[in-house]
């Protein structure tokens, strides 16, 4: 995004409203404050209470609906959910590649594939959201609120209410609106712009002039963005200028750092869990969880090693049913290196 862009995008933002063309004439979207967006949630519930009971898709049959499509299968939020995770662990990668160009490079084009592909199936999943109860109901939220923020060139409502507005007329308008929408990476841009960041030093608590309940979705966003690099910056391991400007590598940044703050917390829970116990010079020890959260922190307190020794010995017993212990990979690999430590001592001797 050039400079240009990035001062047209955050004078939009600061004055609250978007300026806009359609259909030759110019329009002003000013965006709702609190009192809006609360009626329009009231008349949402409303539509919804009305509705619910007559003859609409249900979201748990949209499922089955794609599938029935063959847009779909039945482990595709299982899938979405990994390319999720695959995505996360796709950023870390490349923080801490910063420094390796190839496998820099090799991994942004793996991202990217994997990106496009959970945007696809994304896509997909949703796809039918609207003909549920909960979409219709959304849907009208966002033209109520439309139908009370549209203003025309001479600053006058272009709609006097929902009902009596030609629902074309507002899909086309929505549509176009939609075409301005500022994306993430957009607002990332504009947090770290030097305009923006000489009106965030100057007064942080007064930018908008009116208490926060009153900013719009745009000011919230940017100033969310905005804290989020300042607590970068202020870390005690803030990551390089080149970093922070890439938008993927600074998610992988992120990640790393909720990831080893997790693992520090389980940590130290399940220290506590075996403080006085006497199990300081343990090679094993068996934690009894009360849930699969709680089963799943405990395993993500093994290092690699050890979660390949837990995946061996799994194994092992899923195609055994029992085994005894020295019948382990990991203990027969020990007692053969205690062996040839044996050798080589008494070979001293």
């Amino acid at each position: 995004m050039d400079q240009r862009t990035t001062g047209i995008y955050l004078s939009r933002i600061l004055s609250g409203f978007l300026i806009f063309l359609y259909k030759g004439c110019k329009y002003k979207l000013v965006y709702p404050d609190i009192n809006i967006k609360y009626e329009a949630e009231m008349y949402a519930q409303q539509i919804y209470e009305e509705n619910k009971f007559n003859d609409w898709i249900q979201d748990e049959d949209i499922v089955n609906t794609l599938v029935g499509l063959g847009l779909w299968n039945y482990q595709g939020d299982n899938q979405l959910n990994s390319l999720e995770k695959q995505i996360e662990d796709l950023k870390v990668d490349l923080y801490k590649n910063f420094l390796n160009p190839n496998k820099l490079k090799q991994t942004r084009r793996t991202l990217s594939s994997t990106k496009r592909h959970y945007a696809k199936m994304y896509d997909i999943r949703h796809s039918l959201d609207s003909l549920t109860t909960e979409g219709f109901a959304q849907g009208l939220k966002n033209q109520y609120i439309l139908v009370h923020s549209l203003y025309d060139h001479n600053n006058q409502i272009v709609f006097n209410c929902l009902e009596n507005a030609n629902y074309n007329s507002l899909i086309q308008i929505s549509n176009a609106i939609s075409s301005y929408t500022i994306d993430m990476s957009e607002y990332r841009t504009i947090a770290r712009s030097e305009t923006w960041k000489n009106y965030w030093s100057a007064n942080s608590d007064f930018l908008f002039d009116k208490p926060t309940t009153h900013w719009t979705d745009e000011q919230k966003t940017l100033v969310i963005m905005t804290k989020m690099y300042d607590s970068a910056y202020s870390h005690p391991e803030c990551p390089s200028d080149d970093i922070i400007n890439d938008d993927d590598m600074f998610d992988g940044w992120l990640i790393h750092q909720k990831r080893e703050s997790d693992k520090n917390k389980n940590k130290s829970r399940t220290e506590k869990l075996l403080v006085g116990k006497g199990l300081d010079k343990a090679n094993e020890v068996f934690v009894m969880a009360h849930s699969q959260e709680e089963a799943k922190h405990i395993y993500d307190l093994n290092d690699n090693n050890s979660r390949h020794i837990i995946k061996e010995r799994s194994a092992i017993i899923s195609k055994t049913g029992t085994t005894q212990d020295s019948s382990f990979p990991d203990v027969q690999r020990d007692l053969v290196i205690k062996s040839n430590e044996n050798f080589k001592n008494n070979f001293r001797k």
